[in-house]
């Protein structure tokens, strides 16, 4: 794709005008008269570079479109400057190129090891029906635990590391699981040149002092599922048997929290039309000593909280007052981490990465009670999306390869979007989910991507300032 083709996305949050190259992957700064030829050039972008590359005068079009708002030599250091850096930073080469890979040696770098399919929740969003995904309440034992690393270990061929996600359900129901799949990882992958990093992810009610401190002493990433204020956890999350789950789970997590120094974790929250203003959940989790928060859109069926087209000037207005809210933390030295403003650009974002987003499929698979694999966790009970099972491997062998294919350099909707390489695509579930197609993602998702994307880019300029 070409970077003259796609544009500059030119937007405002917070007073700051600001423009991103999608090819390159640069951000910028503007000054008014700035973003006016940017704007200009973003919807002349024919005349302006074919201007641009005869000549260095003002395009009369331009001086037309913001000659009455600005000085003329305003416009002219503007469109100087916007000379200098065409083809580089602006509307500069896209050269993110196909990585190669070979489906049918897919070498597995993460497993979603689903060893609870059951619940001590009933979540009114749970994409997994209820924790069971569609089927009768089942756990993994430990010694499937371990067959499932082994084949992480056979699976992940010349890869060194490997990440699990111990998941579910609620996976603390299946504790000894736990323990079994992470003593033989640790034993085996030191003995086997494979070096494995794991999370957790739990509701946190049993959250015991007894498995904290062995999830401590392992070095186990947490994510702690907390919604936010107390009446919208509740509302959305209640116990099984019935009655509130934010009490116990916001102790749980607090002390595991404490216990570990700041460290090593993200609460994990869910938004829907229940609290569109969800930057109020965001700053409660922050004065309940919380620092590293993410909180998700629940988009899916058309039920009662599901978030529709209609929500999204209020999802930008909460996400608007939410970078107010993390200016603040930052100014005053005690920052707020919230996962989807961090996009990583200063570290630098590998190719495969930016075209593919997870990796589902050929890189990334889950794994159920009883072994089988499935591409995704969303897709865990889609016979479809059956792999095989970590006894005999990968027989489906066409379906790593679909995966794998769904890049953003294969879909039509993300060939001219500025952000197609800040998403990789989207998400395959959601757009199976809703278009029925890998290659067509779910257009809802995209706006509110895109929207949450430009307070990110905020958010990424201000570090640097």
């Amino acid at each position: 794709m070409n970077g003259n083709k796609t544009g500059i996305h030119v937007f405002s949050v917070n007073g700051w005008d600001l423009a991103y190259d999608g090819a390159t992957g640069s951000l910028h700064k503007c000054d008014p008269v700035g973003k006016a030829v940017l704007e200009w050039v973003g919807g002349n972008p024919s005349l302006a570079l074919t201007s641009a590359g005869g000549r260095r005068e003002v395009p009369p079009e331009l001086l037309t479109h913001c000659g009455d708002r600005f000085h003329r030599p305003d416009i002219d250091r503007a469109w100087e400057d916007f000379l200098e850096m065409r083809g580089s930073t602006l509307y500069g080469r896209d050269d993110t190129v196909e990585t190669s890979w070979d489906p049918y040696t897919p070498w597995v770098k993460a497993l979603c090891l689903n060893v609870a399919h059951d619940c001590n929740l009933a979540c009114r969003y749970c994409f997994a029906g209820l924790g069971r995904f569609g089927g009768n309440p089942q756990l993994m034992t430990p010694e499937t635990a371990v067959s499932a690393i082994e084949f992480a270990i056979r699976a992940s061929g010349p890869r060194r590391f490997i990440d699990v996600d111990f998941f579910g359900g609620e996976p603390l129901l299946a504790f000894d699981s736990v323990v079994a799949a992470i003593d033989y990882a640790k034993n085996q992958g030191a003995a086997r040149g494979k070096v494995f990093r794991f999370t957790l992810t739990t509701n946190c009610v049993l959250l015991d002092q007894e498995k904290l401190d062995f999830l401590n002493r392992e070095g186990v990433s947490l994510i702690l599922s907390l919604d936010g204020r107390p009446e919208v956890h509740n509302a959305m999350r209640p116990c099984r048997g019935g009655g509130g789950s934010h009490a116990v789970a916001l102790a749980n997590a607090k002390r595991a929290v404490e216990s570990r120094g700041g460290r090593d974790y993200y609460v994990r929250g869910t938004y829907t039309v229940m609290n569109l203003d969800f930057d109020r959940d965001a700053r409660y989790l922050y004065e309940q000593g919380f620092r590293r928060i993410s909180l998700e859109p629940a988009v899916g069926e058309d039920y009662e909280w599901s978030i529709r087209e209609v929500h999204l000037p209020q999802i930008e207005q909460s996400y608007g007052r939410l970078t107010q809210f993390w200016d603040e933390c930052r100014d005053r030295g005690d920052p707020l981490e919230f996962y989807h403003f961090d996009l990583g650009l200063r570290r630098g974002v590998c190719k495969e990465r930016r075209v593919t987003g997870c990796g589902a499929g050929y890189e990334y698979l889950a794994v159920t009670p009883s072994g089988e694999l499935y591409t995704c966790h969303q897709l865990v009970g889609n016979p479809d999306h059956l792999l095989g099972d970590i006894r005999d491997g990968i027989r489906a062998h066409d379906l790593p390869k679909a995966l794998a294919a769904a890049r953003v350099t294969s879909k039509t909707a993300c060939s001219d979007c500025w952000a197609r390489y800040l998403c990789g695509g989207g998400c395959h579930a959601r757009a199976l989910a809703v278009t029925g197609d890998l290659l067509r993602p779910d257009p809802l998702t995209c706006l509110i991507t895109k929207k949450r994307l430009e307070f990110a880019l905020y958010a990424e300029a201000k570090r640097v300032s």
